[in-house]
């Protein structure tokens, strides 16, 4: 068989493949209404990804998830057009396959954690936290609406690359976590599904002084 033909019956072979993933990635599965961006300490992208995850965890867990964060980095395009939402643009948003867990952290270690957040002057955290940073310190935390229990444990959502480890939360990686299999990206396009509306505003989450 020739090169030509070889390659004839290649493309023959995976031609279908190829269509019914084009038509997955092509699905419209909401509409953004306006543009949204990435930026710190919080922002229209930002701001929905944590609610989204906050969302999609308080659906899948019994557990009372008290606020959602995603590391900044893991969220890879800077900008979301306003107009159609298809599948394939999330995966531009999200194209790895971290998965969303469910991590029990005591009132120190979760101290430890927002201390973090205040070090890197914000990033995406859901809307059950009002946090002022001054000079990449914490000045206040509020988390639904109540200061931090020192007798409380408390279930955040986040990624398994920040549970186990990432970004140098390296006393995370031996707590008790819950897992319920959901890639991150798979809780987005839920959430885009159950919305039908992409939106978001800026609410003052996070407030960094100058």
């Amino acid at each position: 068989m020739c090169i030509r033909d070889r390659d004839s019956s290649i493309l023959a072979l995976t031609s279908p493949y190829k269509t019914n993933m084009d038509a997955k990635m092509n699905e419209v599965i909401a509409y953004v209404d306006e543009p949204m961006i990435k930026e710190r300490p919080e922002s229209t992208l930002t701001n929905w990804v944590a609610d989204a995850i906050y969302n999609q965890a308080k659906k899948n867990f019994k557990e009372p998830i008290d606020f959602a964060y995603q590391n900044y980095g893991g969220i890879r395009i800077p900008t979301l057009a306003k107009g159609d939402l298809t599948v394939g643009k999330v995966f531009e948003l999200m194209p790895f396959d971290n998965s969303l867990l469910v991590v029990k952290l005591r009132s120190d270690e979760l101290l430890q954690f927002i201390s973090y957040l205040a070090e890197i002057e914000g990033g995406p955290v859901s809307s059950n936290i009002k946090m002022v940073i001054s000079n990449k310190k914490v000045e206040s935390i509020f988390i639904n609406g109540m200061s931090v229990d020192n007798t409380k444990v408390y279930f955040v959502a986040m990624p398994d690359y920040i549970a186990n480890g990432g970004d140098n939360q390296s006393y995370l990686s031996d707590n008790e976590r819950l897992d319920k299999n959901i890639l991150l990206r798979s809780a987005l396009i839920a959430e885009a599904r159950d919305k039908k509306n992409v939106k978001s505003a800026l609410d003052q989450r996070i407030i960094v002084k100058k």
